[in-house]
């Protein structure tokens, strides 16, 4: 079944999602995976009605023993607004014209032919891994296809986990199914009413009557293996969701219409919670960066951003589009996951994302979090490249188009992207400087204010087109930044507060201090324009001594021995910087 860095339950969640991918009627599915230890009733239905027979060896003849104080615990993954396994029920049939042979791929071969084309299930690996998945190897599948005009129901049992054997002199090859015997001695699915009222006996939800889709029961689950600690049972079900979140996170993701995968993750009856990728700590700033990336590719106008940049990957040599990248700048919560900071998702039509590749981070405190996808024009060759568990895309074994590669082109494109970016970056600015204190002033945030700050940053004196500093006599006047910018909770939100100080000018000269609020783009600079869809820095107002006010300007006396903190309300997923100017008042 081919090597894979990924764990079983990675594995599972990427290839059964995939094949329900593929089998789907419209742009939106739904995809349940339910963990549920089965009623006494349940149980014996499975073991004396469904396996009563079992073969002289194999794992599938430890079923009986799986079962707990008269219990069966499996794992049942469902699918809904697909097409069902539709077909010939056996796999020396033809399909007729137009006709999908579904139902014998998945349930008769173990494989699939290179005529199915690059679908993300090309290798049936997905199949595969259910059986792995199984202590038992042993799957009951329940289908409802279009055969013919109507809805047909079937119903099979399959064991796809043990080797061959030898047995009164015949070899065997440990593959087995339960169902109906045929009069030629052939196990053929229970078809109609009889397979709805056994799937459902079983606990196996199954669509509508008159709906199609597919429901797999995984008998007696590997159990999770942890790294060190207490293995908990909720661990197997949370090890799959977070899967969804790190590889499909795409399918989740509302960028107008409802995502394209309803996910539906349960133990015993109790669902978990829904994933939203723009809130998942560990995804969240790519799901943003794809979100800008579809919001461009729907009216083709460069998102006004400072925190997501956009490039077209392309080959020179032929010139083609090869894809998109969209680039995030990003400060991070206290409480996000930051094992995937400075990497791009890579992904192709299928939207599950096949790798993080690591990338040159900024010399700066800020992360990046990218996404690249494929343009759909070259998505066979990237399809090329991939393994049998799509993990990966590897030069070597892409298409090679006269001499060629448009997956090394793209890899190239990206890795030097970053390194012209980030690779070599001079003396850090002031805005750059103040960002390890401001991380730090975020985390504890987070801690003492019960909030998840956001960065600041801050550059004194002079903003282009103002004033500047003030002369006077030789004397000069200048507003400097007297400490680190602080993280504030005003009203129950935050707020980010920049103390300046202003030093120098003669004895009674009155100055005007005026503050301007920025957002710290991805390569350090500043803009004035908020991010796409945020709120940009709003200026509360400028606090000396205890009191706050509210206006965007300040009369200052020197000489002076006040701080002067200008406050601004810290919009979400921004880094802020603020900019002061100094005008002298003529009497």
């Amino acid at each position: 079944m081919g090597k894979t860095s990924l764990d079983l339950w990675s594995v599972l969640l990427r290839e059964s999602l995939q094949n329900s991918w593929d089998a789907r009627q419209s742009s939106h599915i739904e995809f349940h995976v339910a963990d549920t230890l089965l009623s006494e009733e349940q149980t014996g239905v499975l073991i004396h009605d469904l396996f009563c027979e079992l073969p002289p060896h194999g794992a599938s003849r430890q079923i009986p023993q799986k079962a707990s104080s008269g219990r069966l615990r499996v794992l049942t993954i469902s699918d809904y607004g697909t097409t069902g396994l539709g077909g010939p029920v056996r796999a020396n049939i033809e399909p007729a014209e137009g006709e999908r042979a579904d139902f014998a791929d998945f349930v008769r071969n173990f494989g699939r032919d290179d005529g199915k084309g690059l679908r993300g299930g090309t290798y049936g690996y997905g199949k595969g891994v259910l059986y792995q998945a199984s202590s038992v190897g042993v799957c009951l599948v329940y289908s409802q296809a279009v055969v013919g005009q109507t809805i047909e129901n079937r119903l099979i049992g399959v064991s796809g986990g043990d080797g061959g054997y030898v047995h009164e002199g015949f070899k065997f090859t440990g593959r087995n199914w339960w169902g109906a015997i045929s009069s030629d001695g052939i196990v053929d699915p229970v078809t109609g009413d009889t397979a709805r009222l056994i799937a459902q006996s079983v606990g196996m939800p199954v669509p509508n009557s008159d709906q199609t889709g597919t429901s797999i029961m995984v008998l007696a689950p590997q159990h999770f293996q942890g790294e060190g600690g207490d293995v908990l049972l909720s661990d197997r079900i949370l090890a799959i969701r977070a899967a969804a979140v790190k590889w499909a996170w795409p399918h989740a993701v509302d960028t107008g219409d409802g995502p394209n995968v309803r996910f539906v993750f349960g133990l015993d009856g109790v669902e978990l919670p829904n994933i939203d990728p723009l809130k998942e700590p560990l995804v969240r700033h790519f799901a943003q960066a794809y979100v800008d990336s579809e919001r461009f590719a729907a009216t083709q106008k460069t998102p006004i951003t400072s925190q997501t940049k956009l490039e077209t990957i392309m080959s020179q040599r032929p010139i083609r589009r090869l894809g998109i990248l969209a680039m995030r700048q990003a400060i991070n919560h206290f409480s996000d996951d930051r094992s995937l900071e400075n990497s791009v998702a890579l992904m192709r039509a299928p939207r599950i994302i096949v790798k993080y590749m690591d990338v040159t981070a900024p010399a700066d405190d800020y992360s990046v979090y990218s996404v690249f996808l494929a343009d759909e024009g070259v998505d066979e060759d990237f399809a090329s490249s991939e393994p049998v568990t799509h993990d990966d895309w590897i030069v070597k074994d892409a298409i090679t188009r006269g001499s060629f590669n448009f997956v090394r082109i793209a890899l190239s494109r990206i890795e030097g992207t970053f390194k012209r970016m980030h690779g070599s970056s001079g003396p850090a600015t002031v805005a750059q400087q103040a960002a390890g204190a401001t991380r730090i002033a975020t985390a504890l945030g987070g801690l003492i204010g019960g909030i998840s700050g956001h960065g600041a940053n801050s550059q004194p004196e002079k903003v282009p087109g103002g004033g500047g500093p003030a002369k006077a006599g030789g004397r000069r006047a200048s507003a400097k930044l007297a400490a680190p910018p602080r993280l504030m909770i005003m009203d129950g939100s935050p707020h980010v507060g920049f103390p300046y100080a202003v030093t120098g000018g003669k004895v009674g000269e009155s100055f005007e201090l005026s503050v301007r609020g920025h957002v710290v783009t991805l390569t350090g600079a500043i803009e004035v324009d908020a991010p796409l869809g945020e709120d940009g820095p709003q200026f509360v107002g400028w606090q000396v001594d205890d009191e706050i006010v509210r206006t965007q300007s300040i009369k200052v006396n020197v000489p002076s021995e006040h701080d002067y903190l200008a406050i601004f309300a810290q919009p979400k997923n921004t880094a802020v910087s603020s900019t002061v100017a100094l005008e002298l008042v003529k009497e």
